[in-house]
């Protein structure tokens, strides 16, 4: 076949074959205009989900630092205190932003040996004491700290 047959044949299948249609061997060149906007709504719904998981990520590290300074205000206000009547001493408190207060409820301890056998005769006595942390003063409770504090005398 010869060069203008191929012409030919190739302006009778554009021209003849109804519009369009492109030439057979023509080259596109750049994007249209529906490709450029699924790519540019696929980019869209990427960043949106990518904007929120930073958000939570950010959020969820703001609750554990908070967590951890309430910890710290609970065990500061433990440790400020040896036995239960120290404890008793002071009720509440407040460091800074953080609220504290103190319950406290008188136990008998039963003994047990170091393979788990009762110790007959007495029991220690101690107070259950229970530190409530809160985030200013009538804020919500963001960490309780329960622990066992002995009596110098009986109560």
């Amino acid at each position: 076949m010869t060069v203008i047959g191929r012409l030919r044949q190739c302006l009778g299948s554009c021209v003849g074959g109804g519009r369009g249609q492109v030439l057979r061997g023509a080259r596109q060149q750049g994007f249209s205009l529906l490709e450029a906007l699924v790519a540019m709504s696929i980019a869209a719904i990427a960043l949106a989900s990518l904007y929120r998981t930073v958000g939570q990520s950010s959020k969820g590290v703001m609750d554990v630092e908070s967590r951890i300074e309430a910890a710290l205000v609970a065990r500061s206000a433990l440790a400020s205190s040896t036995f239960a009547e120290d404890a008793e001493r002071q009720p509440s408190g407040a460091s800074g932003e953080w609220h504290w207060r103190v319950e406290m409820h008188a136990e008998q301890i039963p003994l047990r040996e170091q393979d788990g056998r009762p110790v007959p005769g007495e029991s220690l006595r101690a107070a259950k004491v229970t530190v409530y942390v809160t985030r200013g003063k009538e804020g919500p409770v963001v960490m309780t700290w329960t622990t066992w504090k002995p009596y110098r005398s009986t109560p």
